[in-house]
């Protein structure tokens, strides 16, 4: 994991929240829970580390549970973002970078804790 050196965020905008992946193949109950406020949205994004996207795709636990949205940086760049509910999440920007993100340190009542 390395980190990500972003930017300032100056906006935060949410499309989905509590949604089903549709890798899933269904709607699954538990998702209508995951809700983040912005301020969680937020600090995920500037806590994340960034990790290699095979680690993503591999490594990291998946959930069917996300939210997503847009993201502006005070450096004019922009970004669409998505977290899962175990952490993980992806956010791609404007200038064709896409980062593959895990914040396991970062707390928000929609993400399980540790012992659970």
């Amino acid at each position: 994991m390395r980190q990500t050196h972003l930017p300032p965020i100056s906006t935060v905008t949410v499309r989905n929240s509590g949604a089903t992946s549709p890798a899933a193949g269904e709607q699954v109950e538990q998702c209508t829970d995951f809700k983040l406020s912005y301020q969680e949205i937020r600090e995920y994004i500037g806590k994340a580390a960034e990790v290699a996207e095979h680690d993503y795709f591999h490594m990291l636990d998946w959930s069917p549970c996300y939210a997503s949205g847009e993201v502006t940086f005070k450096n004019g760049v922009t970004g669409v973002w998505a977290i899962q509910q175990y952490r993980a999440g992806s956010l791609k920007l404007s200038n064709g970078r896409t980062l593959y993100l895990y914040c396991p340190q970062c707390q928000a009542k929609a993400f399980p804790s540790a012992d659970e």
